[in-house]
């Protein structure tokens, strides 16, 4: 009994110990998720190819073609000085840079192997080059890292195509804890990042990647290291944050115990790579991304955007364009952006998102109201002040019916891309979420813009506003979903119609309704722009909460549809 209690003690000790956070660990996690906005940099010799950081798998390189590139490295344009100027000036807080993809090409100077920076035609350690670049301009620096090794002889499983490598010698324990862990120990005394961004984690589990082992020995190295999910798996609990890849959280990330977790998108700027590809040539636009990070720091998470220089060493102008465009916008608005917390509503009546600092409320308006009135639902706290960013000392006009807030704009927005309205309350904001439920007509009305995207890796669909019109566009991926939650009073029979513009003709799609499904298929619309209303259907629904998603089943060309709503009207 005795022995049983001790080792009930030292277990009790050790999950203690395991959620305990020491100051050192919480103020580096304060510091990041006040930071909102990163550089993600993809770079190594993969881009001498061009096409892809994974060219040497898709193009099925041997290890003995792919040596060329690994000796003849050399990018004598690069200067770590204007990287991290372009970055600065973008309003980013930090950068995150390749130290070892999968390739397992490092661009850092390891005792552990030759298959390094300082063994090709460059010979100068890059990471070093950085590093000091960033002490100089007092930007924050994190490591990403490769578990997955596609040369290293102990990393298996090899590549599926790689029948000519054979695997009898090779030991993954000792790739683990000899060599991945021997360059992690350089990368932390030797450089000293702030982050250690790990990938590459999905062919194998957590005991088999000792995860435990080597969090606690980066821990003893460096006690305030941030490290993502990734040394363990993609699920919430793991790691200091998360990392959805390349699509946005519908509702941000939770803890399995439903509280938040700490979470950071990552996204390309283009479609296809991550590593410099001179053939892409389709990007996300500047207002695009602008609202890509509102939308990210309203849920409460940060945004790592990825640029891939050149083999040369230069970040192409399309990234550096784009970089320059979000900058000016974070000059006005920057106070609505770092610092913050989360949306403190659910849902608003109008394209926009929140974010929220202390007693202040910033309004992130996307689709300026054509009768220059801004209703802000249910929001009990009395307003001392309000005003656009952009005019600073400039005070809106403002007056309260009922819950809801009446402030008054002006006719025409200053920026199309997202205006800021701040609101200086009288204390901390208390609010009465706003319901989506029938008017007194009946109806149903169910905008895009009050959607949430449940959405996967490779997001499409994004919101756009034109003339009056919000639509969810550029909709190209049958795993973007749109999903409203709304309530009805009565048990009602509806007839359900769609309001969208364009369209892929014979693309079909699926409305379900809880457990109720309605097909259809996409007519093409007279305007490429201008909504038309398309009948699709009649369903019933009892009185209570429901959920209601449209999922698009195939696309036969382009876009499956430019949506703008779905309205459910009570049959008479």
């Amino acid at each position: 009994m005795r022995k049983i209690i001790l080792l009930f003690i030292i277990e009790l000790f050790f999950i203690e110990n395991l959620f305990c956070i020491s100051p050192d660990k919480q103020k580096q996690l304060d510091w990041f998720k006040d930071a909102k906005f990163g550089m993600f940099i993809h770079w190594g010799v993969y881009s001498m190819i061009g096409r892809h950081e994974w060219v040497r798998h898709y193009l099925q390189i041997p290890l003995q073609d792919y040596q060329y590139y690994v000796d003849n490295f050399n990018p004598i344009d690069y200067d770590p000085d204007k990287w991290v100027d372009i970055a600065k000036e973008a309003g980013m807080k930090y950068i995150v840079i390749t130290s070892k993809h999968h390739d397992g090409f490092c661009i850092f100077d390891s005792k552990s192997t030759d298959y390094d920076v300082m063994h090709s035609r460059y010979g100068k350690d890059a990471l070093r080059m950085l590093v000091d670049a960033c002490k100089r301009k007092s930007m924050v620096l994190g490591f990403y890292y490769s578990i997955m090794d596609w040369h290293h002889p102990d990393y298996i499983p090899r590549r599926k195509w790689e029948v000519n490598r054979p695997i009898e010698n090779a030991n993954l324990d000792r790739y683990i804890m000899q060599y991945m862990k021997g360059q992690l120990e350089e990368l932390i005394k030797k450089y000293n990042p702030a982050i250690l961004w790990f990938d590459g984690e999905w062919e194998h589990s957590i005991k088999e990647m000792h995860s435990a082992e080597i969090e606690e020995f980066l821990l003893k190295l460096k006690p305030d290291l941030l490290i993502n999910d990734r040394l363990f798996k993609r699920e919430p609990g793991y790691g200091d944050f998360g990392t959805p890849e390349n699509y946005v959280p519908a509702t941000g990330i939770k803890n399995p115990d439903g509280s938040s977790n700490v979470w950071e998108s990552c996204y390309t700027m283009g479609y296809n790579s991550w590593g410099y590809n001179p053939y892409e040539i389709e990007f996300h636009s500047t207002a695009e991304l602008i609202r890509m990070l509102v939308e990210i720091v309203s849920k409460g998470g940060n945004l790592l955007l990825n640029v891939g220089p050149t083999p040369n060493g230069i970040i192409p102008i399309e990234f550096v364009d784009r970089l320059k465009g979000i900058g000016k916008w974070m000059k006005v608005n920057g106070e609505a952006i770092y610092g913050t917390t989360p949306n403190c509503f659910e849902k608003l009546p109008f394209f926009g998102r929140c974010t929220v600092k202390e007693n202040k409320l910033y309004f992130h308006i996307m689709g300026w109201p054509s009768d220059g009135i801004l209703r802000i639902p249910g929001l009990k706290t009395n307003i001392k002040r309000a005003n656009l960013l952009i005019e600073p000392q400039k005070q809106l006009n403002f007056k309260r019916e009922d819950n809801d807030v009446i402030i008054e704009l002006p006719k025409k927005a200053p920026d199309e891309i997202a205006t800021v309205v701040a609101v200086e309350l009288s204390g901390n904001p208390v609010v009465e979420q706003y319901k989506i439920k029938p008017d007194k007509n009946g109806v149903i009305s169910l905008p895009v813009y009050m959607a949430e995207i449940q959405s996967r890796l490779g997001q499409r669909a994004f919101l756009d506003h034109c003339y009056n019109h919000t639509l969810l566009v550029n909709w190209r991926n049958t795993q973007d979903i749109p999903v409203w939650n709304f309530s009805t009073d009565s048990y009602t029979d509806y007839d359900v119609s769609l309001f969208y513009a364009g369209g892929s003709q014979g693309s079909e799609f699926k409305i379900i309704v809880d457990d109720k499904e309605i097909n259809g298929v996409v007519k093409s619309a007279v305007s490429p722009y201008f909504p038309q209303n398309f009948s699709i259907g009649k369903i019933s629904l009892p009185t209570g909460e429901h959920t209601l998603k449209v999922q698009i089943l195939n696309i036969k060309s382009n876009e499956a549809m430019k949506l703008e709503k779905v309205i459910l009207t009570r049959q008479k």
